[in-house]
This record gives C-alpha cells, structure tokens and sequence, in this order.
C-alpha cells in the first residue's frame, strides 16, 4: 500500500497508531519500502519513504501504558551485512529487536497439510500412499504452493468428470512443478532413459535414492529426477560432494556408457555439469577440502579474479575430469542394472523410490 506513496503516508500511518495506541503496526513486504539502499533499482522516493519510516521507529515515546508495536513480514534477506540484491536495509533491520523465521513446510508439514485439505471432500479418492509419496516430492514447496496443486487437482476432476485420484493429483503436480506434457520418439525416450537412470544409479550408491524419477518431458527438461530433499541433512561431508558430484556425473557418464566417447557427449547435461562445478568450487574455496589448497577458504574475489583464480579453475577441471572417469567405469560395471531401469522407464514414463530401491537391489 505504501510503495510509491512517498514519506506522507508513513508518518499518517503512525501518527494514526499514537492516537489509538496501545497498538499494533503490521507491515506486510517491508522490502517494497525497505530494500538495502544504495541499489541501482532502488527508487529516490522508496529512500525517502523509508527515511520516514526509520525516524518514526525511532521516534516512539516509552510510555508502558501506551506501546506501539511494529511488526513486518519480507522474503528478503534480514541479516546485517550482506547489503547485496535482495536484502533489507541494514539500519531498518537494526529497529526490530527480533527476527523470527518463518521457513518452508518441511515433508511432514506438508504431509499434515495434503491431509487436512482432502478431508474437507469426501469424494476424494486419493490414497495415504500417494499423500506421503507427494509430500516427499515436494521439497521446497510452501503451503501456498501446495494449495495451487489442490486447485489445479479439483479443476481438472471436474473437468474429466471424476473424483479427484491419486492419477489427477500427481498430473496436477507435475504440471505445478514442471509444465505441460512434450511428446518424444523412441529413441529420444531410450537415451533420456538412460541419462535419467544414470543420475539415479549414482544417487542410489550414495544412499539416498531419489524420491521420483520420469523421462516425460516438460518445461524445459527431457526428464528429471526429484531428491529426497529432507534425507539430506544440514550438513555434508567429503564423501557426501564427491558423491553429489557423481550423481550429476551420471547422466553424462551414462550417455557416453551406452553411446561411446563420440556420440555419447550431448548438451542435455549441461546444468548438471554446472552443478558438479559449483560443488567442486565449493569443495575447495569454501570448505577446505581439497589438498592442494588446503583449509584456506578463498573469498568470491580470489578465486575468481584474483592470482589464484586459474589455479582454482585448474583444480576443479581436474576434480570433474577423475569424478568422470570413475563415473564412468561405475556405470559400466552396473551396466544389468541400470539396463533394469531403462526397461521400467520405457515401459511406465516414471519410478517412486520404492520401485527404484526395488529394481536396483539386485546385482
């Protein structure tokens, strides 16, 4: 409401909250006033507009008969310092005494979530499998985010006549998450297939088999392989980014298996290479896990611009280079089955993680 509306507006406001006070005085995405100054798209009047606001924060009289409280919602970042796209004023971040995090819906939230709202229906078909199946899947996913799903759910039962099944709800998140439907031949199918049943093999053998995998195309991916989020945990090991690594290895790593050095390079892997990259860097400049550079952590600066900066490009290119070959070797050595999977994705379009645990057990 007050984005745009200059300083005026913001001293009504708490000149209103005085007079009625004891009050309360919520400010809803407080970023639209109170981004970081400084910013190339911050405007003059958000500036003057959040001047206001920081003086009358500052100007309340301490009577305790009387408080006004100010509380503020925002998606950006609150911390002190960071100063960069997407952060609050730090002065403005300095009057709240506290900061609270509301963070996403983990699996069990949503989970308690997709319940209750298919309760409310009685002619709902959707079966306690398929609730817990969905909320493993949806790591990331806010509750707002969850209740699109429903409603795109329910529209299309009504419009196919039905109640809403497990079929409707799981179409309905794919679209949600991932967009509409692409049709593909045969072939194209077969080496998604196995590009897609590389990456889960890896991640199998790294003891987190992933919760969905399907060579349907949508938006713009040949097929995709969701993770089990929430399994992972806070923090990681060295094992654990070199295992990361080798999972997204193993779509490429699984191409060149079946197709040769030649044929085998595609460009279906390039965000895949981008995030073995991005581990690798980290592993070096961030954790102090590599040996070469031992537990010196590198700003953004030095390791991209600065001296050492080819030194550290060198490393990670050597890094990606050994994580491949042994990819690779891996993925030939299991070649039954991941031919397994292959199989089972050309039959059905997609795997749970059971059926994938399932298919994998056997050597």
């Amino acid at each position: 409401k007050y984005q745009g509306s200059g300083p005026e507006a913001v001293r009504s406001l708490f000149k209103k909250a005085r007079r009625y006070a004891p009050a309360i005085v919520f400010i809803d995405e407080i970023d639209a006033i109170g981004r970081a100054r400084g910013q190339s798209n911050t405007a003059h009047g958000e500036e003057m507009a959040l001047n206001a606001l920081l003086t009358e924060m500052d100007g309340f009289a301490v009577d305790p008969k009387r408080p006004i409280f100010v509380l503020a919602a925002t998606n950006f970042e609150v911390e002190e310092g960071q100063g960069g796209m997407g952060t609050i004023d730090g002065a403005l971040a300095r009057r709240f005494d506290r900061k609270i995090l509301v963070d996403l819906p983990n699996a069990g939230d949503r989970e308690q979530y997709l319940r209750m709202m298919l309760k409310k229906n009685k002619t709902h078909r959707v079966s306690e499998e398929m609730i817990r199946r969905l909320a493993s899947r949806s790591t990331g996913m806010s509750l707002a985010n969850m209740a699109s799903v429903l409603e795109l759910a329910s529209r299309m039962a009504v419009k196919q006549v039905s109640p809403l099944t497990d079929a409707i709800l799981d179409e309905a998140y794919e679209i949600t998450k991932h967009g509409a439907k692409k049709e593909w031949g045969y072939d194209y199918l077969e080496r998604v297939a196995r590009h897609e049943s590389g990456h889960a093999f890896l991640c199998y053998l790294g003891g987190n088999t992933p919760a969905y995998l399907t060579i349907v195309a949508r938006g713009g991916h040949g097929g995709y392989m969701e993770h089990s989020g929430e399994d992972m945990g806070p923090l990681s090991t060295k094992e654990q980014l070199i295992n990361r690594i080798r999972t997204s290895l193993g779509g490429r790593a699984a191409e060149i298996a079946y197709y040769g050095e030649k044929d085998g390079v595609s460009t279906g892997a390039s965000g895949d290479l981008e995030s073995a990259t991005r581990v690798a860097r980290a592993m070096i400049c961030n954790y102090g896990m590599d040996e070469a550079f031992g537990m010196a952590v590198l700003s953004p600066e030095e390791a991209t611009r600065g001296p050492l900066a080819a030194r550290v490009s060198e490393r990670v290119s050597e890094i990606i280079r050994a994580e491949m070959a042994e990819t690779i070797r891996i993925i030939r050595q299991n070649k039954p089955r991941i031919d397994r999977m292959v199989a089972a994705l050309m039959e059905k379009n997609k795997l749970t993680k059971e059926e994938m645990e399932a298919l994998l057990r056997e050597q």
